[in-house]
């Protein structure tokens, strides 16, 4: 049975394409163009020489052009193979191009000589051929060092290029894991809210059908506004608000005059981006923490300003107050952690003491169109 060749190439097709990994269409046009630079001078030089004249510019400049591709071909070819399998690091990757550069110019000239040797063959006497030589060793220096300098230019311009798109994907992977870390507590902690909401409406239609249907009205709104937030990666202070004030309404049925709200947010700031369920959570933590475990309950108030180009948004509860354990919790590090992702340094999340009594929870980050909220939640 005969046997396929082609998987042996594969190493060798492997080596060639490192080898000229990054040459392209572009960069060897721009390569022969820098070429064509000296074999038109010499081309114009040979114009002026005796016996000459422009009838034999064009075989001069062919001449000229094959001589200099032979003569520096080997010397891109060998940087182009350093640049790709030498060291990364810029002291030994300088020494090993240096070398490659030397062992090119050696291959060129070689190449160079004895093509100049044949080509001009009893046309130019010793001294002459002498004198060309000469000049394309000094044409020599110029182009290598044209060619060493793209390559190391365009190379780090890739590199910086390649490590921005991966920092990119990376943010952009770390905001897919905080949105799953968000959707994941809150698919731990709306159990536990829906059954106590549940057992609560069951109790009040035993003794308070009025309020227990208030209730299952205001649980299904806001189930209604929960379920699309939980699924979405952008939202409004608007919606969060509402968000916000569902869960508060539910809460104040089952707590009665124990739990007071109040919100002063100006509708102006309504249609600003902000991130989905941090909101609720921090009124939650005030309901759980705060309000709930004293017998006289007590207020939550929702406020939001604008200052210096920079949303403010404050969550004050008149509940137990700061406790060794306050901001230790898994919602609050998940906001400061999605904070972090989505504005680097530039948000943040703050507990203070209410001066009144309690706790104020404060998220402050910059202001975002609302047309561009998908960039940033």
């Amino acid at each position: 049975m005969d046997s396929d060749p082609s998987p042996a190439l594969h190493p060798l097709a492997a080596a060639f394409a490192r080898t000229f990994r990054g040459v392209t269409r572009r960069r060897l046009a721009l390569f022969c163009a820098i070429v064509a630079v000296p074999a038109i001078g010499q081309m114009f030089a040979n114009t002026i020489l005796p016996g000459k004249g422009l009838s034999a510019a064009p075989v001069a400049f062919v001449k000229n052009y094959i001589h200099l591709l032979l003569f520096f071909a080997p010397v891109w070819c060998a940087v182009i193979a350093a640049v790709n399998w030498g060291p990364t690091r810029t002291g030994p990757r300088v020494l090993t191009l240096i070398g490659a550069a030397t062992l090119g110019l050696a291959i060129g000239t070689i190449l160079g000589k004895s093509y100049m040797t044949i080509a001009w063959s009893g046309g130019k006497d010793a001294p002459t051929l002498l004198k060309a030589i000469s000049g394309m060793v000094l044409w020599s220096h110029v182009v290598t060092a044209a060619v060493v300098g793209y390559f190391f230019f365009t190379r780090e311009r890739e590199a910086a290029a390649t490590l921005h798109a991966e920092e990119l994907q990376r943010e952009a992977q770390d905001r897919e894991l905080a949105e799953a870390r968000v959707q994941v507590m809150q698919a731990q902690v709306e159990p536990h809210f829906l059954f106590n909401t549940l057992a609560n409406v069951r109790r009040l239609f035993q003794t308070d059908p009025g309020a227990a249907r208030t209730m299952l009205d205001h649980l299904t709104r806001y189930l209604s506004a929960m379920l699309p937030r939980m699924r979405s990666v952008h939202s409004t202070l608007g919606q969060e608000l509402g968000l916000a004030l569902a869960y508060l309404h539910v809460q104040q049925v089952r707590m009665g005059p124990r739990l007071t709200v109040a919100t002063d947010v100006p509708e102006s700031l309504e249609a600003l981006a902000f991130p989905p369920m941090m909101l609720v959570t921090l009124v939650e933590n005030a309901i759980r923490h705060g309000i709930n475990p004293l017998p006289q309950g007590g207020e939550v108030r929702i406020v939001a300003r604008l200052i210096d180009g920079r949303l403010r948004l404050q969550v004050a509860d008149t509940g137990r107050g700061l406790q060794e354990s306050s901001g230790a919790g898994v919602g609050l590090a998940n906001i400061r952690a999605r904070l972090a992702t989505l504005h680097g340094g530039g948000a943040r999340l703050l507990l203070s003491q209410n001066s009144r009594q309690g706790v104020i929870a404060t998220i402050e980050l910059p202001v975002v169109n609302p047309l561009d909220a998908t960039k940033v939640a």
